[in-house]
């Protein structure tokens, strides 16, 4: 008995012995400054099992933790570029082990660290993936951008970034925020060669951020982490060119471009600043459409960035200047401050066309027009970040903000829609519509979190509230065609040669002033307790109020757009008032063991609204919904190289006052529409998977991506074609197009995406390649019956437009050497449409592609050679229409100055001159194609200056500084360019 109670006991113990883990800790910093060193890369071995090495890296400020390690003894091996290696052991043997300090010596060994960075190009740590920018090679002037491009999983179009399939939402220099939500200008703004990784990742909310219980509001983000020897110095570039387009006969002959940027870094305390003034389309930022002229609605601020949207259509004249400030502050540095301030001026000139096919089940007419517009536009943006730790437990975080804009448009477009009515076409109508506005408007607000840990744990509580307020004027005078459908083929003019519009043409001309502005306020209280060692327990509630005003009056004037004598009309003015009451509340849980996390959410939601629309008679509108929403998350991390992520979560959009009013918008008498009081929220299941693979000793990425959208009560657009006469307020028209909304199920989207990235030895280059498929299903319903009573259709046939899209990409970059650098890239989509309506279920199959090459040469003496080209082709299958293009651009350079941070610059943008901006789209019954302005061929003279001044004592040689290559340089910039743009840059669609 006694023996065998003595072995149970050895064996426990055993077995108990034999589980432990320990967690280390260490600090890599450099053994003569004590500076922390960021990216280091560690290379941890077991000493009985040495084939099981795992590799980390130094994280922000040098930190290094290890979760778990089974007790034993382990060798370390520190490693990074112009740094001695560090070796040395150590003894696992208790729950928290710290190593303290691990200094590297500066050192001249840095082939090997080379090497090393070289087979380290990712690792992961969580839901963080981290691009070791060593790995990457671009041009010594090159921009993050630059950088972002030659990096698996990451795509950079027109400024917008897509990491891991996600739009990236902002940007972060180690660890702050840079230019708040504007990624195009933060990516713009920094030298690639002061990067040292690339972090992406999913930013929290604030106030998840605290207790880690994750609420469904956070969004990918980028956090930039510079190399340690550039945090003390100044650096950054500058550039200025002039030019000649001798082919234009509607821009200015004359070209030029100035600007640049300029970073002050003293250790947490940071400025910078950017700038850019030229006429050749270079628009390297967002601003904040708070006015919805691009499209977006305005006002209706749901999240994110959903205000920050990329310039549009046309060549621009642009004059931008920024400014972003970050510090710490106090004796224990518990006040951080970020804060970012930008302006910029546009001058948008557009000359567009657009040809639209509709298709059965619609009748088959085709529109043409032709349009040009000029637009003046002026943007103020301000916002801030204040965080003062106020204990070790206590944390309040404030964020101000503030935005201006102001909207000068002009714009005519003029054509025809037409289809024979003995080939099934509805007739002949003209399109003449004109519009000269003046709008402007401010948003100012701020938020506040508090939060605070309560003792125990886990036990915290987190405080947040906002507040908002906004006022818009919009005034504009306008004119649009009124005149009906006609049955006969208009006559040629004998002196232009085109259709006479004098019988097809009846102008209404209009005065508009409409006024409007809002407030918002928002709250939420969320608890966490810990219920056992790795789990808690959470409960939130939330209130928000939306206060909107409107009074829009319309005036039917002469040409001459006077309003002296009249009064509003009835059918095209309303005013409306109306707040939105919306609670949710509701219980969380979450799950977190060493590297692995489950949280999930449930909440109860009402909404409530009440409003009213003013006319001759006030329309009340009271609407409540009540809905259950979730959220979950998984994150399962296999090992160090595999990792899994999943959100499931389930939202509601209600349907706003102008959505849900009785009233008919008669604003173009061609394309009437009427709202629907009936309307219900929709409700949408969403789904988001992604696994991540990083071989980190051979250097190899491997990413897939699915997502699933599906909406219930999806708002869609019920459209007659050719309604016929209806009597709006005792006045006829004859709209090509009536439309109302309704809720409809089945919207579905599924999207698949996987990227994979590799080095290719023998070639000194890197290669990625991404493949993905994305499906679409968008109900609608067409044709019925208008009720002129009520404004509502009734018939029609339900029409789902399917359409289905394969994208693939491969991109070859090379790491040769820093005087011959390339960038292979081929990308190409292809695409197929149904409606459902269509009797014999044809597919509208199209394809458009672009094989683009980049390359840069230095040879001695200082000469430089820079060439880019682009062939992009757009094929249409079932229309059997072809467009395509070469664009060309090449410059000769010479570097100048002893130290060869300057650099003069002559050559060519578009030297064929086929610049073009076409697109293509499908939707319910039709396919369109349009076509806008662009910059074409012009020559030019430019000089750039690179800004470098580091550490200490200052020097101005590169060569001088951690990991940072010659100013000959083996970095490289995105599509084209040696120095800041336009050499080089593609001019694309904008």
């Amino acid at each position: 008995m006694k023996r065998t109670l003595l072995t149970t006991l050895l064996t426990l113990f055993a077995a108990a012995a034999f589980a432990q883990r320990g967690g280390v800790t260490a600090t890599v910093v450099d053994a003569d400054t004590g500076e922390s060193v960021v990216g280091a890369v560690l290379t941890l071995t077991p000493v009985k099992t040495p084939e099981k090495k795992q590799y980390f890296t130094s994280a922000f400020k040098g930190a290094v933790s290890i979760p778990s390690l089974a007790y034993g003894e382990y060798s370390l091996s520190g490693a990074f570029l112009g740094y001695n290696n560090l070796d040395t052991t150590f003894r696992v043997s208790a729950s928290k082990v710290s190593l303290g300090l691990l200094k590297l010596k500066p050192g001249v060994q840095i082939e090997t660290v080379v090497k090393e960075a070289k087979a380290l190009r990712t690792s992961q740590k969580g839901d963080t993936v981290s691009y070791n920018a060593g790995a990457f090679k671009v041009v010594a002037d090159a921009d993050v951008e630059g950088l972002l491009k030659k990096m698996p999983g990451i795509t950079v179009t027109d400024g917008t970034v897509e990491a891991q399939g996600e739009t990236v939402k902002k940007v972060f220099v180690d660890g702050k925020e840079f230019f708040g939500e504007d990624v195009t200008t933060a990516i713009k703004s920094l030298p690639a060669e002061a990067v040292d990784r690339v972090e992406v990742y999913n930013k929290l909310s604030d106030a998840a951020d605290f207790s880690g219980m994750d609420d469904g509001e956070g969004y990918k983000a980028l956090n930039i982490v510079t190399r340690p020897g550039m945090r003390q110095g100044q650096f950054g570039k500058l550039y200025a060119g002039f030019g000649y387009d001798a082919d234009t006969e509607t821009e200015d002959k004359f070209k030029y471009i100035a600007g640049g940027n300029a970073n002050v870094f003293s250790g947490d305390s940071r400025i910078s600043f950017i700038g850019l003034f030229n006429n050749v389309n270079q628009q390297n930022f967002s601003f904040e459409d708070i006015l919805g002229v691009s499209g977006g609605g305005g006002g209706r601020r749901g999240g994110m960035g959903n205000y920050m949207v990329r310039p549009q259509s046309g060549v621009a004249s642009v004059n931008a200047i920024g400014v972003n400030y970050s510090d710490t502050w106090g004796k224990r540095n518990q006040v951080t401050f970020q804060g970012s301030y930008f302006f910029n001026n546009t001058n948008t000139e557009n000359r567009s066309t657009v040809e639209k096919w509709y298709e059965a089940p619609m009748i088959p007419d085709t529109l043409s027009t032709n349009g040009y517009s000029d637009t003046k536009g002026y943007n103020h943006r301000f916002n801030a970040r204040l965080e003062w730790k106020i204990s070790e437990n206590q944390n309040l975080m404030i964020r101000p903000r503030f935005s201006y804009q102001s909207n000068d448009p002009w714009s005519r477009t003029t054509g025809w829609q037409y289809g024979a009515p003995a080939d099934g076409g509805s007739g002949y109508s003209r399109t003449d519509n004109f519009s000269d506005a003046l709008r402007h408007g401010y948003n100012v607000g701020t938020s506040a979190v508090y939060r605070a840990k309560l003792g125990k744990n886990g036990r915290t509580i987190t405080l947040d509230g906002s507040f908002s307020y906004s006022d818009n004027t919009n005034n504009s005078n306008s004119w649009s065609n009124i005149l009906a459908t006609q049955p006969d083929r208009p006559a040629v003019d004998p002196v232009t040669g085109v259709w006479d519009p004098a019988n097809y043409t009846e102008l209404r001309y209009l005065r508009n002033l409409a006024p409007s502005s809002s407030y918002s306020l928002r709250g939420s209280f969320t608890y966490t307790e810990p219920v056992a060692k790795y789990a808690q327990l959470s409960f939130q509630y939330r209130a928000s109020y939306n206060s909107q005003e409107r009074d829009k009056r319309s005036y039917i004037t002469g040409d001459d757009f006077s309003t002296a004598g009249l009064t509003p009309d009835r059918s095209l003015s309303n005013s409306y008032e109306s707040g939105y009451l919306t609670q949710s509340v509701g219980p969380g849980f979450r799950f977190s063991k060493e590297r692995n996390t489950f949280i999930a959410n449930v909440y109860y939601q009402r909404s409530a609204l009440d409003g009213q629309i003013v006319r001759d008679d006030a329309e009340k509108i009271k609407h409540a919904y009540n809905n259950m929403t979730y959220f979950m998350m998984g994150q399962l991390n296999i090992n160090r190289e595999n990792s899994l992520r999943l959100f499931v979560s389930s939202y509601t959009d209600s349907p706003s006052i102008t959505d849900l009013q009785s009233v008919y918008d008669v604003s173009d008498a061609q394309n009437i529409s009427h709202g629907n009081p009936n309307l219900k929220p929709t409700y949408s299941h969403r789904v988001n998977f992604h696994y991540t693979n990083s071989n980190v000793e051979k250097g190899r990425t491997f990413m897939w991506m699915f997502s699933m959208n599906t909406t219930l009560d999806y708002t869609a657009q019920h459209l007659v074609q050719r309604p016929g006469d209806i009597t709006i307020d005792g006045q006829a028209y004859s709209p090509n197009f009536y439309s109302t909304t309704e809720n409809l199920d089945g919207y579905w989207q599924l999207r698949t995406h996987l990227s994979y990235g590799l080095p290719i030895g023998f070639l000194k280059s890197n290669f990625n390649v991404m493949a993905g498929v994305i499906y679409t299903k968008t109900p609608s319903m067409l044709g019925g019956t208008v009720d002129a009573a009520t404004g509502m259709i009734s018939g029609g046939e339900r029409n789902d437009t399917k359409n289905m899209g394969y994208d693939f990409r491969a991109v070859l970059g090379s790491n040769i050497s820093e005087n011959v650098d390339f960038t292979l890239s081929w990308n190409g989509t292809y695409n197929e449409a149904t409606n459902s309506l269509n009797a014999d279920k044809s597919k509208n199959r199209y394809f458009n592609h672009t094989a683009q090459g980049n390359l840069k040469v230095v040879f001695p003496l200082g000469f430089t050679f820079t060439a880019s080209a682009a062939y992009s082709q757009y094929i249409g299958f079932t229309n059997d229409y072809s467009e395509d293009y070469l664009l060309c651009n090449v410059w000769l350079g010479k570097k100048v100055f002893r130290n060869k941070r300057g650099e003069v610059m002559v050559g060519v943008n578009d030297l064929f001159n086929q610049n073009q901006a076409f697109s293509r789209s499908t939707g319910s019954g039709y396919t369109q194609n349009s076509t806008n302005s662009v910059i074409g061929r012009y020559y030019m003279v430019q000089f750039n200056y690179n800004l470098r001044r580091f550490g200490k004592k200052g020097s101005r040689n590169i060569k001088d500084y951690d990991g940072v290559e010659s100013s000959s340089g083996s970095r490289r910039m995105g599509p084209g360019g040696p120095g800041g743009p336009p050499p080089g840059m593609f001019h694309g669609p904008r």
